[in-house]
């Protein structure tokens, strides 16, 4: 049995839940340094806990450590969590900079340790059908993909402040920028960016609108705001032979397609599938060998891009991408 530690119980618990219903691995324990939340932690699992980092890395029982704590803080955490022989999964965004990216990398293989990120939204049902439908060839060559999220509130906690990793970037940017990738075989050229800072007086973006030209001549526009009175559809889809707009993120309504001028509009299913899948595949690498699903490798390049998006929204300026 893999023993599993949970660190941090506000975006932890739904790790917890993940982790208690997959067999092969044990919620062993969860660190919180709020007593209200381990207090919590204890009754709602039945489990120890922890109040800081350094007990966990001195435990002899501990296997994997999630990190399910403040973006700034994943960097730092998993390179101390690695350097105690641990392996480790890091909520997403996986870090703040490339830089930190490979340091985490080179802590996995120095230590021989294993590294991934929870991008648990490559088990959407919604990104699976897009990625279903493009590799059915029904559209044919496809040259746009539009991607958006968006909604009307004001972001709270430490995800509206900008010290600790906070803003659309970081947080659904990180997401769409790892689908764009798994959905597009070229490799990103260049990166456009424009962050929008309205309504709300905080020093994180307010609405983010990103361009990743691929160099197979492809263009992936990312679109995130949370001042949005009116939400775009989640994923709009062009090729030569056809067109799919698919408005919401939930697997019961279908896609829409229509492959000629004019002609009908015909629904493809939308294809189910659950978060839980992410803890299926760390159970398969734990306890039967296999490989992970998320890569770091994999992530970095969203690292890359993510850098090179906030580069431009600095600078107004396209980013060529150099990796």
């Amino acid at each position: 049995m893999v023993n599993v530690t949970v660190v941090g119980y506000g975006m932890g618990k739904a790790h917890c839940e993940f982790i208690k219903s997959m067999p092969g691995l044990n919620l062993y324990a969860v660190c919180e340094i709020d007593e209200s939340r381990r207090r919590a932690a204890e009754q709602d699992f039945g489990i120890r806990t922890f109040q800081n980092i350094d007990q966990v890395l001195e435990d002899n029982i501990t296997n994997i450590v999630v990190l399910a704590t403040p973006h700034d803080t994943h960097g730092p955490l998993a390179i101390k969590t690695m350097n105690a022989k641990k392996h480790v999964i890091v909520e997403k965004v996986m870090c703040l900079s490339v830089a930190e990216a490979d340091a985490m990398i080179q802590a996995s293989l120095n230590n021989n340790v294993k590294l991934t990120v929870f991008h648990s939204r490559r088990w959407d049902s919604d990104y699976l059908t897009i990625k279903k439908a493009i590799e059915s060839g029904i559209l044919g060559q496809i040259f746009l993909i539009e991607s958006s999220v968006s909604w009307y509130g004001e972001p709270w906690g430490w995800r509206r402040e900008k010290k600790h990793g906070g803003g659309h970037i970081y947080d659904w940017g990180a997401h769409l920028i790892d689908q764009a990738l798994q959905l597009v075989s070229s490799k990103a050229e260049t990166v456009f960016c424009d962050f929008q800072y309205r309504k709300w007086g905080i020093d994180v973006e307010s609405y983010m609108k990103c361009l990743i030209r691929f160099k197979n001549y492809l263009t992936f526009e990312i679109d995130i705001g949370d001042i949005a009175f009116i939400e775009k559809p989640r994923w709009y889809v062009l090729g030569e032979s056809g067109a799919l707009v698919k408005k919401y993120i939930g697997p019961d309504e279908k896609a829409r397609i229509r492959t000629e001028p004019n002609g009908n509009l015909m629904e493809i299913e939308s294809v189910r599938s659950e978060w839980r899948d992410y803890y299926v595949n760390i159970s398969q690498v734990f306890n039967e060998g296999g490989e992970l699903a998320v890569k770091p490798e994999e992530v970095r390049r969203v690292m890359v891009i993510i850098e090179a998006a906030i580069r431009s929204a600095e600078t107004g300026e396209a980013i060529k991408i150099i990796d």
